[in-house]
């Protein structure tokens, strides 16, 4: 049974029929699955409620319920969500929720929600132009003591293919990002306390980020195809951007809810 459930995955999701969950990861781009990789070190396994707030393709919150977590992930992309829950579903992945909703009005889907103990908010706070208001209502959905992940670009990052900062929220970014100091002081301001920081993707990630966006423009998918065999070279991204000292492409803060 499990051989032909396999199968039928792949024949229409090869990555998923291949890799599992992790074959989402896979279909976004390079500094993706950073974020993963920092969210597999950072978070919290087991039996916890986990609200992935901006959840993109879904496999971060994939990740939670493989992680024994009970997880949500809410979207304001409808269509997105769908193809995440029918690949959830694929895989016969229990604990996981698909909801769609707009972030920026949390406040009003915070009752139907629930409260949890931690969210993931990844590459998300930066198409928002109200950034106070977006964590102090991740604040009120957590539990006193719960944890929120959080990763946003670096302010001093270099312009990535393609960056274009916005006065509007229409998908761009709103914002260039926040320095570790900016980003402790909007948290403090919404009860948080920051616990730890760190920074992702760096010279490696991010040329393959930018070859990827080049290509595709050039022809769709040509840059996702061109790309997938050079994510073996990951490993050297953190010793050739202290080598080079390549500013990173973004921060990451583990904090707290008072």
């Amino acid at each position: 049974m499990a051989i032909a459930l396999t199968k039928r995955v792949a024949d229409r999701d090869p990555l998923l029929g291949l890799l599992g969950w992790k074959g989402v990861l896979l279909y976004a781009d390079p500094c993706t699955y950073d974020r993963w990789r920092w969210i597999e070190r950072t978070s919290q396994p087991g039996p916890v409620r986990t609200l992935d707030a901006g959840s993109g393709n879904g496999a971060f919150a994939m990740y939670a319920a493989v992680n024994g977590n009970d997880a949500t992930a809410l979207s304001d992309a409808g269509p997105t969500q769908s193809r995440a829950e029918r690949r959830a579903g694929k895989l016969r992945l229990d604990g996981v929720a698909f909801r769609v909703g707009d972030l920026r009005e949390l406040d009003r889907l915070s009752d139907d929600l629930g409260r949890f103990d931690q969210v993931f908010c990844l590459e998300v706070i930066e198409h928002i132009l109200d950034d106070r208001k977006l964590l102090r209502d991740l604040a009120a959905v957590l539990r006193p003591g719960g944890r929120l992940l959080l990763t946003t670009p670096y302010r001093h990052h270099r312009p990535f293919y393609g960056e274009t900062i916005s006065r509007v929220e229409d998908g761009h970014h709103v914002r260039l990002g926040y320095t570790h100091d900016e980003m402790d002081g909007l948290l403090a301001e919404a009860g948080f306390a920051a616990q730890s920081h760190h920074y992702l993707s760096g010279v490696v990630s991010q040329a393959g980020f930018n070859l990827m966006y080049r290509l595709n423009r050039v022809y769709p998918h040509l840059g996702w195809i061109a790309t997938l065999p050079l994510r073996v070279l990951r490993p050297l991204d953190r010793p050739l951007t202290r080598l080079t000292r390549y500013p990173h492409l973004t921060i990451g803060v583990v904090a707290v809810r008072a």
